[in-house]
């Protein structure tokens, strides 16, 4: 999952990329960010579908130049 995130963001052409892991009890978010606003190519290309597949829920950081996925390992229903 991390890197179909980070290849979503390098294929923007971004010079760098900052990748996050936060955990909070159950639960994990993985971030990837850059400097290049992302298309909706980038977001909601092939690997998005990985993305959403495996994770709770995801999707694009508020500037537009990053996406994240939110994992959970307990069923919060």
């Amino acid at each position: 999952m991390a890197n179909e995130l980070f290849l979503s963001v390098l294929s923007t052409g971004s010079g760098t990329v900052a990748m996050t892991l936060s955990t909070a009890g159950f639960r994990t978010q993985i971030s990837a960010a850059g400097s290049v606003e992302l298309s909706a190519l980038h977001s909601h290309g092939p690997g998005s579908s990985i993305v959403s597949g495996l994770s709770a829920l995801n999707g694009v950081t508020t500037d537009g130049q990053g996406v994240w996925a939110l994992l959970s390992s307990k069923d919060e229903t």
